[in-house]
């Protein structure tokens, strides 16, 4: 039901629960009466008013529950302890520093989340085995029969209805009833399947905390034991006395800081163990719901049943409005479709006068080209035909007077000098 509060006009959605109650505005924090809730049996479109229920969280614990168990089962192991004074199990507890304290209790505050959640699954485990589809009501569920498997799930006892299978059948009964569609339906159940794993991986998030901070814890002792060793042990000490009180306050702080790590690291691997086996279990009661919506809920829901009679009857009423609408769609369908080749064909006629005019404008410049283009070789051909014939002419007179001056030097005897001997003291 949708209220206003009267503080600040803030919409509210308010359950059944609160119907006749005064209750506090989330907005402003005011208090505001709600009024009781009119009796309502059906729906606008006549299926019956189902409210549903509030939803509890499947995969979490309640918090301050888990920590108090957790501090009281701390508190009652370390009175336990007690009796045993002069034991080394008594020493590691109860004899070293806080940190062997913190390491037991984020241990047995971890092993009280993982049995909560073991006792929640095991609900969930119960529930998985509800008939929720007795042969009685139908072999299928259409729109026709949908409503009183419905029905039947809300008869389901309230300690069993809130679980996980219960109410992700129920909501995609609901919402097949109101959109009969089976993919629809497939859809909505993967997501509903992958919001409750993801909300199952989620819920270990603390643990594994704890998995981490009690080895931290340990180690954090260890330093604390080791600075208090060295710090404590007298060097300059003379007296052997005072050296042996020394050293035996050095193995002493040794041995906390060596007990706190051995404790964190045996706390948190046996708590890893029952962590693996309750998520491995949980794991599996999500695949057996996941499983059973697939093979059982999915083959029944039959959707070829979504038109009923009165819809056909008032379909069928309105096929002469559909024709009628028809008909004038298809009479401004031809007015148009007259105009737009009207255009077309205008359109067709100034394209294939440009296109002429633009091919003769092609043409004669592609003449003139070519015109200029014969000219201007034919120009350059003469040219270069009287550059030869002059350089030819040239090379023809050069010829001829290499010939005459051959002709000449071929009539004379070209002089050649002889070599003079030399003349020493015994020639002639």
């Amino acid at each position: 039901m949708l209220v206003s509060c009267p503080h600040c006009n803030t919409g509210l959605d308010v359950t059944p629960e609160h119907s006749g109650h005064t209750v506090q505005c989330p907005a402003c924090g005011g208090r505001l009466e709600i009024p009781k809730f009119e009796s309502q049996t059906a729906e606008p479109g006549g299926r019956p008013l189902r409210e549903g229920w509030a939803e509890g969280d499947h995969a979490n614990v309640h918090f301050a529950k888990s920590l108090l168990i957790g501090a009281g089962i701390t508190i009652a192991f370390l009175l336990l302890m007690v009796p045993f004074k002069g034991t080394r199990l008594h020493d590691i507890f109860l004899d070293r520093t806080w940190v062997n304290y913190a390491e037991s209790f984020l241990f047995f505050w971890g092993l009280t989340i993982l049995a909560l959640k073991w006792k929640q699954n095991k609900r969930q485990e119960r529930a998985s085995l509800l008939n929720l589809f007795p042969e009685t009501l139908g072999r299928q569920i259409d729109v026709t029969t949908v409503g009183p498997f419905i029905d039947n799930i809300y008869g389901v006892p309230l300690r069993l209805r809130d679980s996980i299978i219960v109410n992700r059948i129920r909501k995609a009964l609901e919402l097949f009833e109101i959109r009969p569609d089976n993919g629809e339906v497939g859809a909505f159940l993967n997501t509903q399947s992958d919001l409750d794993a993801n909300r199952s991986s989620g819920s270990y998030s603390l643990l594994k905390v704890f998995l981490w901070a009690i080895p931290i814890l340990g180690f954090i002792g260890t330093v604390m034991g080791l600075s208090r060793a060295v710090g404590g042990l007298d060097m300059e000490a003379a007296d052997p006395e005072m050296m042996k009180a020394s050293l035996q306050g050095l193995t002493s702080n040794l041995g906390v800081a060596f007990d706190t790590t051995l404790l964190g690291l045996i706390l948190s691997m046996i708590m890893s163990f029952p962590m693996a086996a309750v998520q491995k279990r949980e794991e599996e009661t999500l695949t057996i719901i996941d499983a059973f919506c697939t093979e059982k809920l999915l083959p029944k829901l039959d959707d070829s049943k979504s038109v009923t009679t009165d819809g056909l009857l008032e379909q069928a009423e309105s096929i002469p409005q559909l024709v009628s609408s028809l008909a004038r769609a298809h009479e401004t369908f031809l007015v148009n479709l007259n105009a737009s080749t009207k255009a077309l064909q205008h359109s067709s006629e100034t394209l294939q006068s440009r296109l002429a005019s633009h091919q003769q404008t092609v043409e004669g410049s592609f003449t003139e080209a070519v015109k200029k283009l014969s000219e201007t070789s034919s120009e350059l051909f003469i040219r270069s035909d009287r550059e030869l014939n002059r350089t030819f002419e040239k090379i023809a007179i050069g010829i001829d007077l290499m010939n005459k001056s051959l002709r000449e030097l071929g009539d004379h005897q070209i002089p050649t000098d002889r070599k003079k001997k030399k003349k020493g003291f015994f020639s002639r």
